[in-house]
Order: structure tokens, then C-alpha cells, then sequence
């Protein structure tokens, strides 16, 4: 057998090196959190990695999917089965609070929304991979609540992830104090504030 031969079976049988997609999905979202869809180059996300371009091209066919793979990997909250409806609630919002502490991700995901509504492929693979499974999730916390008697059973499925994630996102998107060094902890308590509100409006309508 040649040696060329021999060199051609050696690349074909490596093992890709875990730590590249870490490194070039986080480095993603940092690009495109503050460089926006045009900034989003496989070139610039190959600098901000450390990684050599070949490697993102081998992994990843598109921007489109580089970035919604970029959204899919990281703690996007997703509705838990916590044993009750406060439990759900005050779970999935504890998961949002964490999104919304850490670097890049409410800006990126402030940033998709809009890219979406331009770029049908990136709309399509965000609802697809990302928004859809998540959301199927957050609408089980009301009808598991109703199965439970916990909620009447004309309570709209989707009213309540809409109501927090309006309520947060709008929160966050018109503070002008985002880079104080108490902001996180304001955007705690308000966010906090927004749940017991909609729980109480909940129950009262189901009471009612």
C-alpha cells in the first residue's frame, strides 16, 4: 500500500477534535451579538475561535446553520415538569434569568429575531431546531396545569410563555441602566415581580 494511500485513510479515520465546536460556537455568538448578520462570516468566527476555517466548513454548511446551531447548544430555557405550576413557572424563569446574565446571549437573541424576518432559510431553521421544541415545551406548563386542576380549562396554552417572555424581553430591551453594575440583580426582582403578577392573574381568571 502507498504511503499515500496510507495518508488519505489516516484523515479519513481521525477523530474530530471536541474541543473545536465549543470554541466556534461560542465564538459565533459573540460575532453576531456584536457584529449583527453581516459581521457573521465564517472568516470572523474563525478569528475570534482560534480555528482554522476548513474546520467550521467541515462542520457546517452555512451561517444559517452555524448560528441556530450556535442557539441550539447553549442554556436556551426549556420548560420543566417541576410537580406543579408554580414549581414550572418560577423554574423556567430562573432558567431565563440565567440566559439573560450571560455574555452575548440577549443580544444575539435580541438580534435573530429581526435577522428572521429578512431570511427565510435562518427563520426556518431557528422555529424548526430551536423555537418549536422549546415552545412545544413551554405550552405543556398550562395544559399540564389544567390536567392537574390547577387552571381552568379555557386558559389559552400559549398565554403564559408569552406573557413572560414578552415581559422579560421588553424589560430588558427598553432599560437604559443594561450595563449598570446592579442591573442584573433589578432585572431579578422585576422579572420576579412580572411572575407572581401573571400567576395571581391566572388563578383569579380560573377562580373566577
Amino acid at each position: 500500500m502507498s504511503t499515500s494511500t496510507d495518508a488519505v485513510k489516516r484523515r479519513a479515520g481521525r477523530k474530530r477534535d471536541p474541543r473545536v465546536e465549543p470554541l466556534v460556537l461560542n465564538a459565533t455568538l459573540e460575532v453576531y451579538a456584536l457584529n449583527g448578520w453581516r459581521g457573521l462570516t465564517f472568516d470572523a468566527v474563525a478569528r475570534s475561535a482560534g480555528i482554522g476555517k476548513p474546520a467550521i466548513y467541515r462542520r457546517w454548511e452555512s451561517r444559517e446553520l452555524l448560528l441556530v446551531s450556535a442557539f441550539n447548544r447553549t442554556n436556551f430555557p426549556t420548560a420543566r415538569d417541576m410537580g406543579g405550576l408554580e414549581a414550572d413557572v418560577r423554574d423556567y424563569l430562573a432558567q431565563w434569568l440565567d440566559w439573560y446574565s450571560a455574555p452575548f446571549l440577549p443580544q444575539a437573541g435580541s438580534r435573530i429575531l429581526v435577522d428572521c424576518t429578512n431570511n427565510p432559510e435562518l427563520d426556518r431553521l431557528y422555529r424548526e431546531v430551536v423555537i418549536g421544541p422549546r415552545g412545544r415545551a413551554a405550552r405543556q406548563v398550562t395544559r399540564r396545569a389544567i390536567a392537574r386542576g390547577e387552571l381552568a380549562g379555557d386558559v389559552s396554552a400559549a398565554i403564559l410563555p408569552d406573557l413572560i417572555l414578552g415581559g422579560m424581553f421588553f424589560h430588558w430591551a427598553f432599560s437604559t441602566d443594561r450595563d449598570d453594575p446592579g442591573f442584573a440583580e433589578k432585572f431579578e426582582r422585576e422579572s420576579t415581580a412580572l411572575v407572581d403578577v401573571i400567576l395571581r392573574g391566572l388563578h383569579s381568571a380560573s377562580e373566577s
